[in-house]
């Protein structure tokens, strides 16, 4: 289970989001971020949501990289934001590597 420590804040947040994104893939994600602070089992939530769990799991690590704002993140915009992630957390193997000119 992966577990995530909600303030009350991101709590009031992600109920808002809920009914009042415009997009209703967001508002799905919501819902789901929203019954995990909650306390509701993966597996209920998944049931109440109609996901799956690797769905689930997508979502809640979308959470953990980047809050609210990158839940809000839908197709290409969610790809490149992922994508832009591991570049920022990459670290080249040699100092040695000449640069680009």
């Amino acid at each position: 289970m992966i577990k995530i420590e909600f303030t009350p804040e991101e709590i009031d947040a992600l109920e808002y989001e809920r009914y009042h994104h415009p997009d209703p893939k967001v508002q799905k994600k919501m819902e789901a971020l929203y019954l995990k602070s909650q306390g509701i089992a993966h597996q209920e939530i998944c049931r109440l949501v109609r996901i799956s769990k690797p769905t689930l799991a997508a979502y809640l690590k979308q959470y953990q990289d980047g809050g609210i704002e990158q839940l809000k993140k839908t197709g290409i915009q969610a790809h490149l934001a992922n994508w832009m992630n591991t570049l920022l957390r990459w670290k080249p193997i040699s100092r040695n590597i000449r640069r680009a000119q």
